[in-house]
């Protein structure tokens, strides 16, 4: 396995398991109120933001072969 595709695999299951993380947070009856929106939003974000940097890493790495 490359670097390339190790980091590759490491950021998909990284932005998985923020969704996860995320979708866990809205399901749990333990948490409530405000906090509980905040970490779910911030964990949804941080999910589109790790997709956004594997789309530019892999377009990055296309052209710099």
């Amino acid at each position: 396995m490359t670097l390339k595709s190790f980091h590759v695999v490491f950021i998909s299951c990284s932005s998985a398991l923020s969704f996860l993380f995320g979708v866990w947070i809205l399901g749990n009856p333990e948490f409530t109120g405000a906090p509980r929106l905040i970490a779910a939003i911030a964990a949804f974000a941080v999910g589109l933001g790790l997709i956004g940097y594997e789309s530019w890493f892999l377009r990055y790495s296309r052209r710099h072969q």
